[in-house]
């Protein structure tokens, strides 16, 4: 597994394990029931004590990030749980302003990367493939609240990487370019911990609890075109999802 540790740094090597085990699943070159690497080998790759490696994997085992199985191994926590809880397809933004919360939003990141196989997978290319990745923070009422990651199926929306997203809604846009209606969308939650990455971004120490919506969005049944991550603080309710976009 791709770690890197800083033996100079001030935050405890068994933090910086824990943290890149974590960001390895949170990008998806981690999966649901992936097998890690053995305490024994993690240590020899990290250069490491042994009691360092199950120290860092005893926090994500506690977090629920991981499962032990006796005389089996360590693997990545399954979850497999959906909750639909609506009809109607809306972006993050439209639900604000139905609701007359203001807010503003900054985009972080827009970058056209490779897509894993993971990535691939959900937006029907292969992998290797460009897609749109797009990293924004929003704010409501001056307040931190979500950070959103999309990452967009190009082929359907060629140019869609020169748009200024600060004030441009994602799936209006999508629909003007390819000239085609969003159907529907299928969508997860999961109550994780932050991690200290995205924990920086929305001024929460690393440790908070945070709910992880994953969404997949389609034209139609066989036609995705984006395929995003929701990061909402844990002690703010005030959003609904939806799935049918009329």
């Amino acid at each position: 597994m791709n770690i890197k540790i800083n033996k100079e740094s001030m935050i405890p090597i068994y933090q910086q394990i824990s943290e890149g085990i974590r960001n390895l699943y949170y990008a998806g070159d981690l999966q649901s029931g992936d097998q890690i690497d053995s305490e024994q080998k993690l240590a020899e790759s990290l250069h490491v004590s042994r009691g360092t490696v199950r120290k860092a994997i005893s926090t994500l085992i506690e977090e629920g990030t991981l499962i032990q199985i006796h005389g089996k191994g360590t693997f990545v926590t399954n979850h497999d749980v959906a909750y639909p809880l609506g009809t109607e397809l809306h972006s993050f933004a439209e639900i604000l302003e139905m609701q007359d919360l203001p807010f503003t939003t900054r985009v972080i990141k827009q970058d056209l990367l490779p897509a894993n196989d993971l990535i691939a997978k959900n937006l029907n290319i292969e992998p290797g493939d460009n897609y749109l990745y797009l990293e924004r923070l929003r704010s409501v009422k001056g307040e931190k609240l979500m950070l959103i990651e999309n990452r967009i199926n190009i082929q359907d929306c060629p140019g869609i990487e020169n748009i200024n997203f600060n004030n441009t809604s994602l799936f209006a846009e999508i629909e003007k370019i390819a000239n085609k209606k969003i159907e529907f969308a299928r969508s997860t939650y999961e109550a994780l911990t932050v991690g200290s990455e995205r924990g920086s971004l929305l001024e929460i120490p690393a440790d908070s609890p945070i709910l992880k919506m994953q969404q997949n969005v389609y034209f139609g049944t066989n036609d995705p075109i984006e395929y995003g991550s929701v990061w909402l603080k844990g002690n703010k309710y005030f959003l609904t999802t939806t799935l049918q976009r009329h």
